[in-house]
């Protein structure tokens, strides 16, 4: 059923939504506004057929009715019972409302089929086994399967959560082996510079020691020829220069040895590593362990991928039998409700990951956790984590067949990081072309930021003489190219 109109509980202008179509966002700087307009339309789905005046208005299969209606309810009251979904149930996909469990509850309901859903719910109302029917072995037998039960299901949750770990792992796998390639270059270039160092000290120590050694050889030969000493440039004898080149040649070999002093300190330095050097190659050894053990835990993680389906078929198979022995009907050939839910999880994490480009991989599990244990909180996770969830149950409701001519996305978006933003409108884009109208509240900024994503945009704005709603189309502009 799409929205055609949509009315606040307070004498507020109605939005006409009957030509609205794509991604179109509800604009406001407060909930204040956006709250009035969703209490009304839930306060009217909760009427079931009661509500007496005006309200939103929907056009199912034949014709429009407001909702709340007996009308309503008899257009509703076909879409239940086709696809076996009840009022909570359909409201949690249509609307957002209700806890998660109904959230999941309703993601059960269209992954098993109506056929599997109705038998369920026809063996929870003939109660507990023994009415008309041969007795169920109960006792030690129905304990046994029932402790069997709880261990599958115990270790199907536990092969889930390694699964869903796979991304991370490779995630933080992928990470150390590029620190460890950074790392392992700038010690092998500390290392060849620390080589080259020592090398060029124990080449000038020897440099210096050669002219040491000249030098003072020359000042011996001076010594003992006295000004019949040859010159060294011109071989004739030195005669009054003598005592000048003396000098000279003396303080020439005063400067080599304390440069030689110099530089024999310096190659008794270099002799040691480097500090530097030393922490990178400690630092090389700790990531070569550390990826060691993670490629160790991600193999762990693809094998309990490739044990998940083996041990889900296990509880499956324990499910049906524990049926069985309570004497209730099994749907042995559709999935269980155990399967079931375990690929809305599965499915919820993909997207999920998708949405925070890998950021929430790791937190998933206590994310997931909290949420279908109804621990609600304002976060960025959090809101991606619902948002996940929603988009979710819509494709899913879109799968199995579900006509939603629209949906409507409470709140969420203005909670995402800047990051994750651009890819959940992208999502919702997306959403927009299986489902003719997604209808999501927004703030100015979240607007502002992709335009180009809403095909239309409705803006309460607060004046002196009230308020009101200003619709303004958005989207891409198409240009047509035309020849001669």
């Amino acid at each position: 059923m799409k929205l055609e109109v949509l009315r606040a509980a307070t004498p507020t202008a109605a939005i006409d939504l009957r030509d609205a179509r794509g991604l179109v966002a509800f604009v406001s700087e407060n909930d204040a506004a956006w709250g009035g307009y969703l209490a009304a339309i839930r306060a009217s789905f909760a009427a079931r057929g009661r509500l007496r005046g005006p309200g939103s208005v929907v056009r199912g299969e034949a014709t429009a009715a407001t909702v709340g209606t007996a009308a309503f309810e008899a257009q509703l009251g076909k879409v239940l019972a086709k696809h076996a979904l009840r009022r909570e149930e359909y409201a949690a996909v249509w609307l957002g409302t209700g806890p998660p469990r109904v959230w999941v509850a309703a993601a059960v309901a269209l992954l098993q089929g109506p056929e599997t859903t109705r038998r369920i719910w026809e063996g929870a109302a003939r109660g507990k086994p023994g009415a008309g029917r041969p007795p169920s072995r109960a006792g030690v037998e129905a304990g046994w399967v029932g402790e069997l039960v709880r261990e599958a299901r115990a270790e199907v949750e536990r092969l889930t959560r390694l699964r869903e770990g796979v991304g991370r792992v490779e995630e933080r796998l992928g990470g150390l082996r590029g620190e460890a390639a950074v790392v392992q270059g700038d010690a092998e270039a500390a290392a060849m510079a620390w080589v080259r160092e020592r090398q060029d000290a124990e080449t000038r120590l020897l440099l210096y020691r050669d002219r040491e050694k000249e030098l003072r050889g020359r000042l011996e030969q001076i010594r003992k020829g006295g000004e019949d000493a040859a010159c060294a440039n011109c071989d004739r004898p030195l005669g009054d220069r003598t005592d000048a080149v003396r000098r000279a040649r003396r303080e020439e070999w005063e400067a080599v040895v304390q440069d030689g002093k110099w530089w024999r300190r310096r190659r008794s330095q270099l002799e040691l590593k480097p500090e530097g050097l030393k922490s990178l190659e400690t630092r090389a050894l700790e990531l070569s362990a550390e990826i060691e053990d993670l490629a160790e835990e991600l193999q762990r993680h693809r094998a309990a991928a490739r044990e998940l389906e083996a041990v889900a078929g296990r509880l499956e198979r324990l499910l049906a039998l524990e049926a069985r022995l309570a004497g209730r009907p099994a749907a042995a050939a559709t999935p269980s409700a155990e399967a079931a839910r375990g690929r809305f999880r599965a499915q919820v994490h993909a997207r999920l990951v998708g949405l925070g480009g890998g950021r929430f991989a790791s937190t998933f599990p206590e994310l997931y956790s909290d949420w279908t244990a109804g621990k609600r909180a304002d976060g960025e996770a959090e809101a991606a984590l619902e948002l996940a969830a929603r988009l979710t149950l819509a494709e899913m409701a879109a799968d199995a067949g579900v006509r939603l001519g629209s949906i409507v996305l409470p709140s969420g978006l203005e909670r995402l990081g800047a990051e994750d933003l651009p890819r959940a409108l992208a999502e919702l884009v997306g959403l927009a072309k299986r489902i003719p109208l997604v209808l999501a509240k927004a703030t100015p900024q979240v607007v502002a930021g992709a335009p180009e994503c809403f095909d239309l945009v409705y803006r309460f704005e607060a004046s002196g003489k009230g308020s009101r709603v200003r619709r303004q189309r958005l989207g891409l502009a198409t240009i047509w190219l035309q020849g001669d």
